[in-house]
């Protein structure tokens, strides 16, 4: 399943979300302990209103310290999240995957380096030196999916697709992410252990390590709550209602599980009971790109850091992370979408911020209120006679939407906005793409903070990139600065520049991240993400807002201002510095 970024915003009112919140403290199998699990806990609850649902686990020194649900996991029954919840691994699947592969290795009826000819009929010419190492470290070549997720796919027309697809490059000499090739893994364990997938894992992985809610079919969901997936207001159910088997998906993404059952692998993979010494060290050894046997094997400012991550587009996401040295652990499931990101890489980095002891900014309490008393604050907003904001109502709360690149500036730069520099911001990240098109990646590498280590992965990176997407693309047209907002990359606060790529018929979209005039990071994005901004009353005011980006993880204080009829003149951000007045326009229309 591929790692995505997906759809924003959700239905149900605060009111609701936060009953969630008190009903998850009564669950039996709810953990919190120490002031760390607090913090988190309570940044976590905050976040709820701004589009945050899911569960998360923390454990530090071997003890699970949070456990804990947050929103809804079936809003239509009012259902929330609970420490028991069921929820998606997306691609976390794929270290399962290279676990059966290497408990087979164990036994001795399959090695790494065996060819796929060894297990699959009719292998096309250029295919036939793929071996599974290839396809555990996403170097065979393979194509990346050869259909929807959900479509019911049987296993061998699937394997006869995926080996008639044409190869990117050969074996061995490219790093290019494959769920194809683990959907390929999977048939493999079929062949070799004479089980369906999932029955062999369950025997040989879930069931020794005491996993009882991991899978697809097999676990009794029907003593757990499975939570829906959604996207925005849309309810997209889940992977129980689906025609099955969907080999598409199968081997690469979507088993589901629970945050207790994936710290149980997490204990598991710590001894040597269901993987050897042996097999372990095959599968955390980073290969290309940094990447093992479906896990991606990192050096941190934490030492060693084990983790994987998965997305879907119907709004369901995961991570996690497993910090060797530091011997701590983080498990974030989501059950929506945010913007066209997956909702758990815009949280991650705050969840480990706090989890190591650091401070992130929480939004103050907010509350719901109904649409009538509300709607008089819907309509359009300018700043200086130029565009700058729309509010409307949506989701039963409002949407502050800027519509210029100075509202974007208003909002979250407030006091460091400089609406020049973000001007050459633009023009240098156009100019930088304009030539690296051309084959010049000089401009492009003389930018790069450590650029003697960076080069030649960038160049890699957007080459395959661009490549990998000609066919939605076709030739490239235009280079386009869409958009340029504060972010914060690995704890640092840095500018983040959205650049389009247009082609003939389709767009390709980067992220560049700059800090003091240097680019210190390169991006993928499927698309640009809404820049919506829900904005909910303060408790216990009637003119207060808050704004919460969560990316950002920052606060947005809005006061309106009415005259003496009571009618909405303007909106006033308060920055700690600079206050920034926008006028209500008086031809704009409420948005109900």
């Amino acid at each position: 399943m591929n790692k995505t970024n997906l759809m924003f915003l959700f239905l149900l009112g605060f009111s609701l979300l936060v009953s969630a919140g008190s009903n998850t403290a009564a669950n039996s199998s709810t953990i919190k302990k120490g002031p760390i699990a607090r913090v988190v806990d309570n940044y976590l609850n905050r976040i709820v209103p701004y589009d945050f649902s899911g569960a998360a686990l923390v454990a530090k020194k071997g003890e699970v310290i949070l456990n804990k649900g947050y929103g809804m996991a079936i809003r239509s029954k009012e259902i929330p999240n609970t420490a028991e919840t069921v929820l998606n691994t997306g691609s976390i699947t794929k270290q399962f995957t290279a676990a059966a592969i290497m408990k087979l290795e164990m036994q001795g009826k399959l090695n790494t380096n065996d060819k796929i000819t060894k297990f699959f009929k009719n292998v096309p010419e250029d295919k036939k030196n793929i071996t599974l190492h290839h396809l555990l470290t996403h170097t065979s070549g393979v194509i990346d999916a050869v259909g929807d997720d959900y479509v019911k796919a049987e296993r061998d027309e699937t394997v006869t697709k995926i080996l008639q697809a044409p190869l990117q490059f050969s074996p061995g000499e490219e790093f290019s992410y494959s769920n194809a090739g683990y959907s390929l893994l999977a048939a493999v364990i079929e062949k070799v252990s004479g089980k369906d997938y999932e029955t062999f894992l369950h025997e040989q992985l879930f069931k020794p390590a005491g996993m009882q809610f991991t899978g697809y079919r097999i676990p009794r969901w029907s003593e757990r709550t499975v939570a829906h997936w959604y996207v925005g207001s849309k309810d997209n159910g889940t992977p129980l209602e689906k025609p099955y088997p969907y080999w598409n998906v199968i081997g690469n993404g979507e088993i589901l599980s629970t945050t207790d059952d994936m710290y149980k692998w997490h204990l598991a993979l710590l001894g040597d009971k269901i993987l050897s010494k042996e097999a372990k060290k095959k599968i955390f050894t980073p290969y290309l790109n940094d990447y093992g046997y479906g896990w991606d094997v990192l050096k941190s400012d934490h030492g060693l850091l084990i983790q994987h991550d998965g997305g879907s587009g119907l709004g369901s996401s995961a991570e996690i992370r497993r910090y060797i040295d530091a011997d701590v652990v983080t498990i974030l499931f989501c059950n929506q979408g945010y913007g066209r990101r997956a909702l758990f890489r815009v949280i991650r980095d705050k969840l480990k911020t706090l989890v190591f002891g650091g401070n992130v900014n929480i939004p103050p309490e907010t509350e719901l209120k109904p649409y009538p008393e509300l709607k008089r604050f819907c309509g359009t907003y300018s700043l200086s006679g130029k565009k700058g904001f729309d509010i409307k109502w949506e989701n039963d709360r409002l949407l502050l939407i800027p519509t210029s690149q100075e509202g974007i500036d208003v909002l979250f730069l407030g006091d460091t906005a400089d609406a020049q520099s973000i001007s050459n911001l633009h023009k240098l990240s156009e100019s930088i793409f304009k030539a690296a098109l051309k084959g010049d990646f000089k401009p492009f590498t003389g930018v790069l903070a450590n650029k003697e280590k960076r080069a030649e992965g960038v160049r890699q990176f957007i080459e395959m990139r661009i490549k990998r997407y000609h066919q939605q693309t076709g030739k490239i047209t235009g280079v386009f600065a869409l958009h340029t907002l504060p972010f914060q990359l690995n704890g640092e606060p840095v500018l983040d520049t959205t650049v389009q790529l247009k082609g003939e018929k389709g767009s390709v979209y980067f992220r560049l991240f700059w800090k003091n005039g240097k680019n210190v990071g390169v991006a993928p994005l499927m698309r640009p993400e809404s820049l919506s901004l829900p904005i909910l009353p303060i408790k216990g005011s009637s003119d207060q807002f808050a704004g919460y980006h969560l990316p950002m993880a920052k606060t947005i204080s809005l006061t309106f201002k009415s005259g003496s009829n009571g009618k909405i003149k303007g909106l006033i951000i308060h920055h700690p510095k600079k206050e920034h007045v926008a006028k209500k326009e008086a031809s704009a229309k409420h948005i109900p």
